[in-house]
């Protein structure tokens, strides 16, 4: 145990190693635009703006040509107002226009921003645009990329990602062989297969399962061992007894078959014995052929049953500062489990508690029909979600369907219990006597 690591150990792990890396990426990229630079492959980013003097000394000359313009720099050349020769895009018009107004205009973007300068000789004008950004030195390179550093960055960062896929791909991995090892577990248990090959994990969290895992199988196996034990022991009991009685029953029936021939006047109870030791040869040929899965006992809903449900709501609505109200009293001759549907009960009512406001009612009632037996719960809360009630409505709803939770109820415990007693569910929200939600649980005779 002094070796394990917890899983709070590996996600921090991997946190660090992305730390480390991005901030490996931020300095390779400073240490490769560097190179860039220094061996002549790139222009600094200033380094249009460095040279725009250039071309405004240049274009003074009389003897000036616009190919002597670098090919970093757009321009725009006019004559009396008349654009002569253009490669800026027409959207930069204004900016254009403030440039021949004030001499220089710039424009912002999310990488580098474009700056418009204006020169003027005579009668001409000549706007140059250029972007502060690194610019590639071969010409047809630029012409490729245009921006340097928008495909730069973007390199970097397909770098940086591949990193981080590969990096998440391996803390992934190992989750999920971690989370594996339960899976193969649970399979093994689901199908009943407790002499499973038990796995064993470095992390905490993931060992703590495994461990809880193998004392259920294990005790699951004892249990299972223990309950075919006392079958085979019950088994051995009733053949015992079948084979003891039928000796017996043997010299009974012979006994009283006798007694028919020899004394006709009382033939007429021996008729009557032999059909009922010919019953108990039946009750214990069904003996014979026993099974130890029985049904759990049920009883009638009488009026001590009722008092014991309603017993435990008052206990919970007291606990809670919730008031409880009676709507109705009925007892039936249904047959239920007492204990299961208690269980339902208390499922709801605390579902109605925890959507109502402290101090209110919580309603129960018991109703008694000739084709079924009711039990109802309402609140004083919001009711259900219109949303929800879209489907069931005025309808009932099966037990096995809608195995999730609605209104916050249970319904992974409620529904096993009214399967098992016949039960279906009817939802709805309710108007009269306030409102709120409404919870009908039907059992039919």
């Amino acid at each position: 145990m002094g070796n394990k690591k917890s899983l709070t150990y590996l996600i921090s792990k991997f946190a660090i190693l992305e730390l480390f890396f991005v901030l490996f990426m931020i300095l390779l990229s400073f240490m490769l635009i560097n190179v860039l630079i220094n061996t002549g492959i790139v222009y600094p980013a200033n380094y249009a703006e460095m040279n725009s003097d250039t071309v405004k000394y240049e274009f003074l000359k009389e003897d000036w040509k616009i190919d002597k313009i670098p090919f970093f720099y757009e321009y725009q050349l006019r004559d009396n107002g008349e654009i002569i020769q253009n490669t800026i895009d027409e959207r930069y018009n204004q900016k254009i226009s403030e440039a021949l107004q004030k001499g220089e205009s710039s424009k912002d973007q999310i990488v580098g921003s474009d700056v418009f300068k204006a020169f003027k000789k005579g009668n001409k004008d000549l706007i140059i645009k250029y972007k502060i950004s690194a610019i590639p030195t071969n010409p047809n390179v630029y012409k490729i990329i245009g921006s340097f550093e928008l495909v730069f960055f973007i390199s970097m960062f397909c770098l940086w990602l591949m990193g981080f896929i590969y990096l998440i791909s391996n803390l992934t991995r190992k989750l999920r062989s971690e989370i594996r090892k339960i899976s193969k577990a649970n399979d093994s248990i689901e199908k009943l297969h407790l002499e499973f090959e038990r796995e064993h994990s470095d992390y905490t969290e993931i060992s703590g399962v495994l461990d809880s895992i193998d004392s259920m199988a294990r005790s699951l196996k004892a249990s299972l061992e223990k309950q075919w034990n006392m079958q085979m022991t019950q088994k051995e009991m009733i053949e015992s007894i079948t084979h003891d009685v039928r000796t017996p029953i043997t010299l009974i029936k012979g006994n009283i078959e006798l007694l028919k021939e020899d004394q006709e006047n009382v033939q007429e109870r021996a008729e009557d014995a032999l059909n009922g030791v010919e019953r108990l040869e039946s009750f214990l040929k069904k003996l014979n052929t026993f099974s130890d899965l029985m049904e759990v006992p049920k009883e009638v809903v009488s009026k001590e049953v009722l008092d014991y449900w309603i017993k435990i709501m008052t206990s919970i609505c007291k606990l809670k500062g919730f008031r409880l109200s009676i709507l109705s009293y009925d007892a039936s001759n249904i047959q239920l489990d007492k204990i299961a549907i208690s269980i339902a009960i208390q499922n709801v009512v605390n579902n109605a508690i925890e959507n109502s406001l402290v101090g209110s009612t919580i309603f129960i009632g018991f109703y008694d029909d000739i084709d079924d037996f009711t039990i109802v719960v309402r609140d004083q809360g919001d009711g259900f979600n219109k949303d929800i009630l879209y489907d069931v409505k005025e309808k009932f709803v099966s037990t096995k369907v809608h195995d999730n939770n609605i209104h916050g109820l249970g319904l992974s415990i409620v529904t096993k219990i009214l399967e098992t007693n016949k039960g279906q569910l009817l939802l709805n929200n309710y108007a009269d006597q306030g409102n709120g939600a409404e919870v009908k649980m039907v059992f039919k005779k």
